[in-house]
């Protein structure tokens, strides 16, 4: 890591961002109204007239994760992350180091560079909340949907393989059993849709460094 001295992140985003999640979790008519608007558009889809409520979890919660995951990978800066982690990780390992062999000049040094080091982290955080507005607007209008289908089937349980009467509206711990089902189920799709999307982004990259290496 240089010594030299670093500009500050623009802080006034990841602000702005926290006063909007905020607004948007305290006022309950606006996520009523995002939830009708998911209604409107999700359910002549994949509402299955509340037949295979099962699958209707899966495909919203694809959805969601989906689009979730599309928005993060096109606003989060990987490599900028990639790079930050790498120097803090350096840091860590060199003041460590120093400690141990009780190398107090190189300890004070290292420690001189904490304000960048601060700087680093907070540009890190900028960076992954950039995207979480975009994200919100299109969770919260599903989950606020699959809220109101859920409550409105006529049955009330799911045959799972791990249970066979499972109550979609009791609660484990603070989580509703619908929420559990769509975690499951829809979650692992967006952990292998992420890796896609990086690989797709490092193809070029690759291919670039290997016609390089070709032409040296």
């Amino acid at each position: 890591m240089s010594e030299t001295e670093q500009q500050p992140p623009a802080m006034g985003g990841m602000f702005l961002t926290m006063f909007l999640m905020l607004y948007i979790i305290i006022n309950p008519g606006l996520r009523v109204t995002m939830g009708e608007v998911a209604e409107t558009l999700l359910e002549p889809r994949i509402g299955f007239d509340g037949a295979y409520p099962a699958v209707t979890i899966l495909l919203a919660g694809m959805v969601m994760i989906g689009g979730t995951t599309v928005i993060r990978h096109l606003l989060v800066d990987w490599q900028q992350m990639a790079e930050v982690q790498l120097k803090m990780q350096a840091y860590n390992k060199a003041l460590s180091a120093a400690r141990k062999e009780g190398q107090q000049a190189r300890v004070q040094k290292l420690m001189k560079m904490q304000p960048e080091v601060l700087m680093l982290q907070s540009g890190m955080m900028s960076n992954q909340m950039r995207p979480m507005v975009f994200t919100m607007l299109i969770a919260i209008p599903i989950i606020m949907w699959l809220y109101e289908f859920t409550a409105g089937l006529p049955v009330q349980a799911l045959s799972l393989p791990w249970e066979p009467h499972w109550e979609l509206q009791e609660r484990l711990w603070i989580l509703p059993h619908w929420i559990v089902i769509y975690s499951v189920m829809a979650l692992p799709f967006g952990q292998i849709l992420l890796r896609g999307l990086k690989l797709a982004s490092a193809l070029p990259q690759l291919r670039f460094g290997q016609l390089e290496a070709e032409h040296e």
